[in-house]
């Protein structure tokens, strides 16, 4: 089916919309991150992402397709806090609000399908979902199979191990023998894969589609430490005691929306929406709804 681009949705209606969500997201346990992003930084060699060159399908005409009639199907990972999570069996989050201020601007209803990592690209370039949106880096190997709109945020990796480790943590060699937590799919699991596996003499890995229960494997001992975005440590470090990040891993990411190599005009259309929600303040809006400050 073909659709256009329509028009864009007023800030007010947004406002109610994105509280409503922000409603439905648990609460931290304490005001604050125990050990925000002040946590010390550095560039760990072989995790810098590679977003490769490999040009985008270029756009023909003005028309792209969806799935089904007057929606846009957006496959997620919902296990990914604060970019996707359900809550009262609802998708809520960053990601889901920003897809949703997308689709209203196309005129569609958002829809936003639960998938697993192994299925989310495949989906995509397959037509079973018009997009995915779960905070997906941008990486060359991905670009094989589907195609980027323009970034919409950038991201870094955050090493958190329990506090009393925590302690006088003396770098990655210090989880030799024990088992690292990743979000299946990710570049935190590539990362972990082929940097700290073998520099650390890791026991294993252990990927996750919901990174909330690798932070709760960690708080009890289950795993050695947990390797993932920085978004998604700080709100899970704030909701799971006994857990803190001791390290920032400075990586070049760059999460965008995935859209079929053989529906360019979407992915256009996409690219536009997202200057405008950034040009008109709804971008800011979304961002400090659901990270609590303003966007950098």
């Amino acid at each position: 089916m073909a659709g256009r681009s329509t028009v864009g949705m007023a800030l007010v209606g947004a406002l109610v919309l994105l509280a409503t969500a922000c409603r439905n997201e648990p609460s931290p346990t304490v005001a604050a991150p125990p050990n925000p992003t002040s946590a010390p930084a550095s560039v760990l060699p072989g995790c810098v992402v590679d977003p490769g060159t490999r040009a985008p399908a270029k756009p023909a005409g003005h028309d792209y397709r969806i799935v089904q009639p007057g929606i846009l199907v957006a496959g997620s990972v919902t296990g990914l806090p604060p970019f996707e999570s359900v809550q009262d069996g609802q998708p809520v989050g960053f990601d889901v609000a920003l897809i949703a201020e997308v689709a209203r601007r196309l005129g569609l209803r958002p829809e936003v399908q639960t998938e697993t990592p192994a299925h989310l690209l495949s989906d995509v370039a397959q037509g079973r979902t018009d997009v995915a949106i779960s905070a997906l880096t941008i990486r060359a190997d991905r670009k094989s199979v589907v195609d980027f709109t323009d970034p919409y945020f950038t991201a870094d990796l955050a090493l958190t191990v329990g506090v009393e480790q925590a302690r006088g943590f003396k770098g990655v060699e210090a989880l030799a023998g024990k088992v690292v937590g990743v979000a299946g799919g990710s570049s935190g699991e590539t990362c972990a894969r082929s940097v700290l596996q073998p520099r650390a003499k890791l026991a294993g890995l252990q990927p996750y589609a919901d990174m909330s229960k690798a932070f709760t494997d960690l708080a009890v001992g289950r795993l050695g430490a947990v390797l993932a975005d920085v978004p998604t440590s700080n709100r899970l470090v704030q909701a799971v005691p006994g857990v803190q990040i001791v390290q920032i891993y400075r990586t070049g990411d760059a999460y965008g929306i995935a859209v079929a190599r053989s529906n360019p005009n979407l992915r256009e259309v996409i690219n536009r929406i997202l200057a405008d929600i950034r040009a008109d303040g709804t971008y800011a809006l979304i961002y400090r709804t659901w990270f609590q400050v303003p966007p950098p």
